[in-house]
């Protein structure tokens, strides 16, 4: 009797075999025998999923985008409005290594996504989810009176996105002490301890 094969199981595992070639080599070197050999498969078992480089790339990415999203729904139950905020925030940082592994996949292919209108879409769907879970926080702050009152509430998910954005950034790229989980975490507290009225 033939081997039956779990394809979805299949993806992951070749999508995890794109991960460690990008965070390990970067972008230029993931191929279609490259991720074989990574994956330990035959190159006729990934282009069986798989036809090209940029199919590849495009599912790694938008699995990336899909934990993250799972992760962050997981919060959603958290009645503390002060509590959720940093839990969901907490959720787009590099704070742990699958994480940082997660964010390295995401910029390094978020890098190739002009020439590539596929990628493109997945990069611009995570920045909108990235902003709706902005947006999210700031309104259960809102509703619970943790925001102040003259507040522009587009202005403050813009700048929160944008904050989320940067420190994310400069906690995968920058060798700083100063940027170690504990003091991510608390700039992220610091800022939205500031939105709170007097």
């Amino acid at each position: 009797m033939p081997k039956l094969i779990d394809h979805n199981s299949r993806r992951h595992e070749i999508a995890h075999a794109v991960w460690r070639i990008v965070v390990r080599d970067g972008v230029s070197a993931v191929s279609i025998r490259d991720v074989a050999a990574e994956a330990g498969l035959a190159v006729g078992s990934v282009r069986h999923v798989f036809g090209t480089k940029a199919e590849l790339l495009e599912y790694s990415m938008a699995l990336v985008h899909e934990r993250t999203r799972e992760r962050v729904a997981t919060h959603f139950a958290i009645n503390d409005p002060r509590r959720f905020a940093e839990a969901v925030l907490a959720e787009l940082m590099p704070l742990d290594d699958q994480r940082r592994t997660e964010m390295a996949v995401n910029m390094a292919v978020v890098a190739e996504s002009p020439s590539h209108h596929a990628l493109r879409r997945v990069a611009l769907d995570a920045q909108k989810a990235i902003s709706d879970a902005c947006a999210e926080v700031m309104v259960r702050l809102q509703n619970e009176k943790l925001v102040r009152p003259d507040a522009d509430l587009g202005y403050e998910t813009e700048r929160l996105h944008a904050l989320v954005d940067g420190l994310a950034l400069h906690a995968l790229t920058a060798d700083r002490k100063d940027l170690r989980p504990k003091a991510i975490l608390a700039v992220l507290g610091k800022h939205l301890a500031e939105l709170e009225p007097n």
